[in-house]
């Protein structure tokens, strides 16, 4: 019967990651949910110079190319964070338990 109640004290996997997210730390889903919005932004900013600049608005190109080299840039990172997250899981899924 002792064994029965040692296998009751043994605490659930998740609450670990439950107390960090409840003292204040972003869950790593929030993390990437920031980063999609951020990069969606960068994005926005871009299309918007490039509208500016074809209306003349800007006469600078070179705010105009910064601004798409920093979309593209996101953007990689992004895809190169996604590319990470799919092997990581991939490699979960063979492992045999």
């Amino acid at each position: 019967m002792s064994e029965i109640q040692k296998i009751g004290e043994i605490s659930p996997q998740g609450t670990e990651v439950s107390r960090a997210n409840k003292q204040g730390g972003a869950s790593f889903e929030d993390a990437i949910k920031d980063a999609m919005k951020e990069t969606s932004e960068i994005q926005s900013e871009a299309e918007k110079a490039i509208e500016d600049f074809s209306k003349g608005e800007v006469k600078d190109i070179h705010t105009v190319v910064i601004a798409m080299e920093k979309a593209d840039l996101s953007m990689q990172t992004l895809m190169q964070v996604r590319s990470k997250l799919l092997t990581a899981y991939e490699e979960i899924i063979r492992m045999q338990v």
